[in-house]
């Protein structure tokens, strides 16, 4: 039974469309029609600096393909953001202050790394190299240090004051991979400040990405820890319109027995439920619990063999597609409206059919009623054909038995004339005797 349940798995992914993103080939470096300055160019602007790859070094990685742009090192980069030993930021820092920044950071540059994600912005005013600025994303070792470098040296405001548009610093898994796609993809809603919404799309104002990423690569970067692919879901679906859902909703206890409302993740139109993870094509999947795995949805994880040969597996979304999730608490307001509106409409309903019934019951009773009339006159007309039948066989009876009398008295008549024929003859011989005597 379990394998004709996997086989049907593999034939529902196989069949499923494979969308665009697997395609996707990342090209770094693209200055995408805009022009190098030389002084910017000088300072190193343009270039890497500051990585250091030793801190995201960790035992058994999970790999992605490189054409994906998805460092080898972004497992582990995340894995170390989960020890909470390090404080994150996403930064951006103008051309005329980069100098300043490498300057002041080359003094610390055992305390912290820049991740190999940045790219360069031009706030939306394109080829001007003026306004030129670049995102990066920094780890640090003590938040002091890098504090005073930036308030006093750098001279921007730190995220504390609540102004800070420069500086954000990351909260959880969840930022950390929204910043690392955000500062990957051209697709940007930067103005000269560091958005709220890393998911806004505006102009294509990003350029010179170190390692360009899809947009859908959040989705993969959200397989790396727990919970990522919950938030994704929750920010990809929580505010859609769940009325529609209805049907399919189901009750589901959450970790403090509450019950929730929830929904298969296929009927949701999730966006992502068609892409396919970019793996190394070296990695098979196995029923053993690994030290490499992918977390897909709550405790749903795909275990990962590394082999010597390339493998043919399709890592798609669609293995989660009968996954329940969890609606936003609007949502849950919304279904709970829906349910209750339609549990007073089946009351109504149930007293409708109730009162249909009460009337069916008393029309039904009615109808016997009548029936039992029905029969009693039935029983009526049987006994008054049975008397007319017998009063039809007696009036036979007296009908054959005056049609006796009748034969009976015509032989008598009958017999009556022919002896008063006899006697007049008799009285007419004997006349004629004596007349003849008499003579």
């Amino acid at each position: 039974m379990e394998d004709e349940t996997e086989e049907k798995e593999k034939e529902e992914v196989t069949s499923a469309e494979v969308c665009e993103c697997k395609k996707f080939e990342s090209i770094p470096h693209q200055m995408l029609s805009r022009r190098k300055e030389r002084m910017n160019e000088y300072v190193g602007f343009y270039d890497s600096m500051f990585e250091n790859p030793d801190w995201w070094r960790c035992d058994d990685p999970v790999e992605f393909t490189e054409a994906s742009g998805l460092s080898k090192y972004v497992y582990g980069i995340l894995q170390r953001f989960t020890q909470r030993d390090l404080v994150w930021f996403h930064l951006m820092v103008k051309h005329d202050a980069f100098e300043t920044f490498c300057k002041e950071m080359g003094k610390i540059r055992d305390q912290f790394a820049l991740l190999p994600f940045w790219c360069l912005c031009d706030g939306m005013v394109s080829g001007t190299g003026r306004t030129q600025h670049r995102h990066m994303i920094v780890a640090c070792e003590l938040e002091s240090s890098f504090k005073d470098i930036w308030q006093y040296k750098i001279r921007y405001e730190f995220p504390n004051s609540g102004r800070a548009k420069k500086c954000v610093k990351i909260q959880d898994a969840f930022h950390l991979a929204r910043a690392i796609v955000y500062v990957s993809q051209r697709k940007a809603g930067c103005d000269g400040r560091i958005p709220n919404d890393l998911t806004e799309a505006g102009q294509l104002s990003h350029f010179l990405m170190n390692r360009p990423l899809h947009e859908h690569s959040i989705a993969f970067l959200c397989t790396l820890f727990p919970g990522g692919i919950q938030k994704l879901l929750l920010e990809q679906n929580g505010s859609k319109n769940d009325v529609h859902w209805e049907s399919e909703s189901v009750h589901k206890r959450d970790q403090w027995y509450n019950k929730q409302w929830s929904v298969p993740i296929r009927v949701t139109g999730w966006k992502f439920i068609n892409c396919v993870i970019p793996l190394d094509r070296r990695y098979q999947l196995t029923e053993e619990h690994t030290a490499q795995y992918l977390t897909l949805h709550g405790d749903k994880k795909l275990y990962l063999k590394r082999g010597n040969t390339e493998q043919d597996v399709n890592w798609s979304f669609q293995r989660i597609r009968d996954e329940l999730f969890v609606l936003s608490r609007k949502q849950q307001n919304i279904m709970n409206q829906i349910k209750e509106t339609k549990t007073a409409q089946e009351a109504v309903w149930k007293c409708k059919v109730a009162e249909g019934r009460a009337e069916r019951d008393v029309l039904k009773m009615e109808r016997d009623v009548l029936k039992m009339e029905k029969d009693m006159l039935k029983t009526k007309e049987t006994e008054l054909k049975m008397e007319r039948n017998a009063i039809k066989t007696e009036r036979d009876v007296i009908k054959t038995e005056r049609d006796v009398i009748k034969t009976e008295r015509n032989g008598l008549l009958t017999e009556n004339a022919r002896l008063r024929r006899a006697l007049r003859n008799l009285a007419q011989m004997i006349s004629d005797v004596i007349t003849r005597f008499l003579t």
